[in-house]
């Protein structure tokens, strides 16, 4: 029996990082819609269908990056956690700050766990088995339907 794809969207300005996130992703799990916007604004407009992504897949998952322009992670993590239909998604902050503050914050506005970026290509391997293994194996998400993002 297979599973439905898990989708994911990743926030994250760095081109470098998304890629490297992707592959990794794609190495732990064959069977993952994995989309990609560069800051929270986009996030935003991918979540509701607006200014060019009117069909965009409600993931299962958001990775956020913190540190980006136009509108960082705290501002996407108070703005998305006002809308009801995306209060539910949970979000994975994966950022290079270990800083106490921005975890706190992060956890403040609800993220669902919080991951420092790793250094090493083994480490970031080890760390991506362990998301796929949690979000997709361990916990109970909300299902698709229960999202109501649009209209």
């Amino acid at each position: 029996m297979s599973r439905a794809p898990f989708t994911v969207l990743l926030v994250e300005d760095e081109l470098a990082d998304a890629l490297m996130f992707q592959e990794m992703l794609e190495e732990v799990s064959a069977d993952v819609a994995f989309h990609h916007v560069v800051n929270g604004q986009e996030a935003l407009q991918f979540l509701t269908g607006a200014e060019g992504y009117p069909a965009a897949a409600v993931p299962h998952l958001i990775v956020l990056d913190l540190n980006m322009p136009v509108m960082n992670g705290h501002d996407f993590l108070r703005r998305a956690k006002s809308i009801d239909g995306l209060r539910r998604i949970p979000v994975l902050v994966l950022s290079t700050s270990n800083d106490p503050d921005d975890i706190h914050r992060s956890y403040d506005g609800q993220a669902s766990g919080y991951v420092v970026k790793p250094s090493t290509y083994a480490e970031y391997a080890r760390i991506m088995g362990t998301i796929e293994a949690y979000w997709r194996g361990v916990v109970r998400l909300p299902t698709l339907a229960d999202l109501s993002l649009r209209s």
